[in-house]
């Protein structure tokens, strides 16, 4: 809480301990994952690798020691339940949503069977169900819906929203076996997530084994990095749009997460102006790209957004969430939210904002009801989606 008003973090993170991929399997594939990878966090299947990250004395990697360093006890307790907590604790956090560290690239590798993939987020989604349960609301479950096999990662949306309590689905925006995630095979995924009302938030990870923008054209991790975030993003909302998905399911939530807000405005004013001059191609798309952005679509900004007043008073603060990143390396804590409100008034964004962004939007996005998560006198303008 802060100034009495509520602070929903839409984008914290977990670190996963090394056992939960062959611990909470299922039995009759646990067989064909091993740990070992990544100070042995990460698993491999079927004999290989899940993730594509090279070596390098310039990068901070997420290992146990690295992160040691940077958060003391609360990292050599793991993370766990209560570490996670303490730290929204001494931040000022009131409720988080976590999504995956290593998660980010295990269950998503391109060359996966498609019952590993969905076995793997399966792995992951009963273990964070366990981290959730014992927070008492705080913490808020997203799910893992690698597209390998499209329906069967619509039963396991299903079964992490009535089974585990899941909040949200993440989808990496990359493409799946060739397959954007606009492609026709994915429509009975969105019409579930349309009936669960639940939102997909897109969230990109440099390193998976994966179709990523940048892959192929950089040999230096900062190429790699510095592209795929943000032009993944771009590539997967045109998508949505041009491809018809969002006219198909005007009820769909998307969140575009972690990958800075300075793009979108310029994005969709470029998509506007191609459905404007070849629209002809684009019978099925009647909105304006940007019409379909504002009705469905809400953005994360961090606490180093130059671009966080420009892409409020262009889109509404009630289309935009913060996100700490916390406990990544690079992450804020614990000044995260001070520099946050610094950057807003820097930039123009009154108190009332503020509060939106902080609270009634993530709330909105989520679907969650304010009263069961200790509601603060001053939510800002609630949200709304059609």
């Amino acid at each position: 809480m802060r100034d009495g008003r509520l602070v929903f973090d839409a984008d914290m993170h977990v670190q996963e301990p090394p056992g939960i991929w062959v611990e909470h399997l299922d039995p009759g594939l646990r067989s064909r994952v091993t740990t070992g990878t990544v100070a042995a966090a990460m698993p491999m299947a079927d004999g290989r690798a899940l993730v594509d990250i090279p070596p390098s004395p310039q990068r901070r990697e997420m290992r146990p020691t690295q992160m040691a360093d940077r958060y003391g006890e609360l990292a050599r307790r793991g993370f766990d339940t209560s570490a996670l907590l303490e730290a929204m604790d001494v931040e000022g956090i009131d409720v988080g949503a976590l999504f995956p560290s290593y998660g980010l690239y295990v269950p998503w590798a391109d060359h996966l069977a498609p019952e590993l993939a969905i076995g793997l987020a399966r792995a992951y989604n009963r273990w964070l169900a366990t981290l959730c349960d014992s927070s008492g609301a705080r913490l808020v479950h997203v799910a893992l819906t690698p597209l390998h096999d499209p329906a069967a990662a619509a039963a396991e949306a299903r079964r992490s929203v009535e089974e585990d309590g899941a909040r949200a689905v993440m989808v990496r925006p990359n493409p799946v076996s060739g397959r954007p995630v606009s492609h026709p095979d994915h429509a009975r995924f969105f019409a579930e997530l349309v009936d669960l009302d639940v939102p997909m938030i897109l969230h990109e990870g440099t390193g998976a084994i994966v179709d990523a923008v940048g892959s192929n054209r950089f040999d230096t991790w900062a190429g790699r990095h510095a592209a795929s975030h943000p032009m993944e993003q771009m590539l997967a909302l045109g998508g949505l749009i041009f491809d018809g998905v969002f006219e198909q399911n005007p009820r769909l939530r998307v969140g575009l997460f972690e990958s800075g807000t300075g793009w979108l405005r310029w994005w969709l004013d470029r998509l506007d102006e191609h459905h404007e001059f070849l629209a002809s191609e684009l019978g099925g798309v009647r909105l304006k790209p940007s019409e379909y952005a504002a009705r469905q679509c809400v953005i994360s900004t961090d606490s180093e957004d130059s671009f966080v007043g420009e892409t409020v008073e262009a889109f509404g603060a009630d289309r935009v969430v913060w996100a700490s990143d916390f406990p990544h390396p690079e992450a804020p804590w614990p000044h995260a939210i001070d520099e946050f409100l610094v950057a807003c008034r820097d930039q123009g964004v009154d108190r009332a904002d503020e509060a939106t962004i902080l609270g009634a939007t993530p709330l909105a996005l989520y679907g969650l009801d304010p009263t069961t998560l200790g509601r603060g006198p001053d939510l800002g303008r609630l949200a709304t989606f059609s």
